[in-house]
Order: structure tokens, then C-alpha cells, then sequence
């Protein structure tokens, strides 16, 4: 039996993802700071068969996931898949942001991977098997999507979470640890609605009226076995959607073509 570790799992593509690999067969450690809505998702999948425990972490909190990887260490059977899951959002024009919105987004979307990196790679680098370390990006990560209104902090951290992964890749290229990136467009989740768990260093928990895209997007569903089929192919960019994803990098790719061509007219080709 393999085994896995997802955080961010007690909703939308993180409990999607559990799901699906509980069904083929994988012990699965389910991870989020919501723990009644987490051992709901486990006692769900374990009902239907699967393997599945439950396991309570911040994000945010380096000490936190250090717990999460010594539980998971005497829990599997081995560590064979780890996805850097957990993330929130929060709207707005950045010179507006407030600092309790940046420092939060930046510490859950951004520190959360590089910690859960820096306590999960040493593990599965020393079992000296094949694994990989995934971490979950957006479409936000590749470029500017134009739909949508202003999260300008949250296109921030997943910009910075593309710079983590491809790091991480030429780091780990001599070991059997492999990276992916996972770049979901719209999915049908609540991440613009997670001021509930909000800890009190970042302004405490808030409720606010469910917001509920008005978007067309995949179900979690759909894109956990997307996600899953890109894994299994071992893909480092891992997409849920290919025109939306086409059309945010192109147009930064366009952007970047087009000032390499005029900076090349000012000072030549050679420069």
C-alpha cells in the first residue's frame, strides 16, 4: 500500500484528491486546520472502503507541520506522494491590501510549501524510493488571468509558489524525489471563503456571506483526476484546464516576447 499526504483536505480539490487516491488503494493522511470538517472527509472515505486518517495542521505554522510529518512518519507505510495543498484567498488591489491579509496569505499559499518541503523532502529523500512532491499553484501562477475581479496578494503568492517548485526541481534532480506544480483554472471551491479558520495572529476567524463563483468551472471532482492523470504522467506544470491556461500564459509569454524584440532593436541581436 502506498501512502499519502495532503493538506488543505477537508474541501474542494484537496478532499477530491484523498478520495480518489483512497480508491485506488493508497493510505491516505488527510491534513487541515478545519478538524471536525476533515475527520468528516476521512470517516466519508473510510466508509466507502478506503484507508484514511485524519490529522490536524496550520499551514502557517511551521511546528505545525513538523507534527503533520512525524505523524505521517509512524502512520504510513511509506511516504510516497505529498501535495502542498492548504490555500487561501483574499481580493482586492494590493496598495490596499492589509498587512494582516499579506501576511496571511503569504504565510499559508507560500511558507506553508516551502515548510512542508523543508520537513517532507529529507523523509522521502532518506527512504531512497521513488516519490514526489507536489505543490498546489493557479492558474495565477503562469500569468494574469483577465476574468475575475482584484486578488492581486493571492497572484502574489501562487507567482512565488512557481519559483518554489522549479527550485525544488533542480535541487532534488539526483534524488528519486520528483516536483510537480498543480495549476488548477476555476474549480468550484470555497478558497475565497476561508475566513473562518482564520487564525487570531492573522485577525481571527470572520463570518462572511458564502461566496459562490459565478464562473464556469470544473467540479473538485473532475479536477483531482486531471490533476492525478497529470501526476501519473509525471508532469511538472499539472493543469486542470487547457485554453484558460493557454490564454494566461500567452498573454505573459506575448508580453515578454515583445520586450525582448524591442530591447533587441535598441542594442542588437548579440546583446
Amino acid at each position: 500500500m502506498l501512502g499519502a499526504v495532503i493538506t488543505g483536505a477537508a474541501s474542494g480539490i484537496g478532499a477530491a484528491l484523498a478520495d480518489h487516491l483512497a480508491v485506488r488503494g493508497t493510505h491516505v493522511i488527510l491534513a487541515d486546520i478545519d478538524a471536525d470538517r476533515v475527520e468528516g472527509v476521512a470517516q466519508a472515505i473510510r466508509a466507502r472502503g478506503g484507508t484514511a486518517t485524519a490529522c490536524i495542521v496550520d499551514h502557517a505554522d511551521r511546528a505545525s507541520i513538523e507534527d503533520l510529518a512525524a505523524f505521517a512518519k509512524a502512520e504510513l507505510p511509506s511516504i510516497d506522494l505529498v501535495i502542498a495543498n492548504a490555500g487561501v484567498g483574499a481580493g482586492g488591489p494590493l496598495w490596499s491590501t492589509p498587512q494582516r491579509n499579506i501576511d496571511w496569505v503569504m504565510a499559508v499559499n507560500l511558507m506553508g510549501p516551502i515548510w512542508m518541503a523543508q520537513v517532507f523532502v529529507p523523509l522521502m529523500i532518506e527512504a531512497g524510493r521513488p516519490s514526489r512532491f507536489a505543490m498546489t499553484g493557479s492558474e495565477h501562477s503562469l500569468g494574469l488571468p483577465a476574468r475575475g475581479g482584484q486578488a492581486s496578494i493571492y497572484t502574489v503568492s501562487k507567482h512565488a509558489v512557481l519559483g518554489v517548485a522549479e527550485t525544488l526541481r533542480r535541487d532534488l534532480a539526483e534524488t528519486p524525489v520528483d516536483v510537480s506544480i498543480i495549476c488548477p483554472a476555476v474549480v468550484l471551491t470555497d478558497i475565497w471563503n476561508p475566513l473562518r479558520t482564520r487564525h487570531e495572529r492573522f485577525g481571527g476567524p470572520r463570518v462572511i456571506e458564502q461566496r459562490t463563483s459565478t464562473e464556469p468551472g470544473l467540479t473538485p471532482d473532475e479536477a483531482a483526476s486531471r490533476i492525478l492523470d497529470g501526476l501519473d504522467a509525471g508532469e511538472f506544470y499539472v493543469f486542470t484546464h487547457g485554453n484558460d491556461i493557454a490564454e494566461v500564459h500567452g498573454a505573459q509569454a506575448a508580453d515578454i516576447t515583445q520586450a525582448l524584440d524591442r530591447f533587441r532593436d535598441r542594442y542588437g541581436a548579440e546583446a
